[in-house]
């Protein structure tokens, strides 16, 4: 079974409209999948045989990072926006993200200690004028989490936002849990610069 994407975005000149963005911006897709576990590609072939959420994923997160990014900028060049780059602290902030949701099993923006998208990149030490998040458990793979959020309206518009300039995204599993994968996708622009 999988349950897919949440989104939101923020700017700072919006902020103080938080709960009316939360309300209007907030989209649930649902799909179902039944297959048996898969790899993220090549890349991560052996994060599905172990319920340890960190030490045999982190092995091979760098390839997931790299395919999803890829995702992203063919989705964008393919509408003549430039590609972004990857920032180390959003990378940071979607990871944990995952790796939360993966711990706690939940899917949601709001974090298991009640912090907020904005809060969490804020605290990641990313500097921004515009935000967004996309977030989606259940996916087998790169490949099918990109299908999801592209099919959404709202996911899309994140993906293909012209102001983002930076990405960072997060992918944990845990066996022990009703969805298995979490995925997490930030976008930002800021003072800020390309990190990987």
């Amino acid at each position: 079974m999988s349950i897919s994407v949440q989104r939101y975005h923020y700017q700072k000149t919006t902020f103080l409209l938080y709960g009316l963005i939360m309300a209007l911006a907030c989209h649930t897709a649902w799909s179902i999948e039944t297959d048996a576990p898969t790899a993220i590609g090549n890349a991560v072939a052996q994060v599905h045989n172990t319920t340890n959420v960190t030490a045999r994923h982190l092995q091979t997160q760098a390839g997931f990072q790299a395919l999803l990014l890829a995702a992203v900028n063919k989705e964008r060049a393919a509408v003549g926006l430039p590609s972004l780059c990857m920032n180390t602290k959003l990378q940071s902030a979607a990871q944990k993200h995952s790796n939360d949701m993966a711990a706690n099993n939940f899917m949601s923006h709001t974090g298991s200690n009640g912090s907020s998208m904005s809060q969490r990149i804020t605290a990641s030490g990313f500097k921004w004028t515009a935000i967004a998040e996309n977030v989606a458990a259940g996916q087998k793979d790169v490949t099918a989490v990109m299908k999801a959020w592209m099919n959404s309206a709202g996911h899309k518009k994140n993906i293909l936002g012209s102001k983002y300039k930076m990405f960072g995204c997060g992918y944990a599993y845990n066996a022990n849990t009703i969805y298995k994968r979490y995925w997490t996708q930030e976008f930002g622009t800021g003072s800020e610069s390309c990190s990987m």
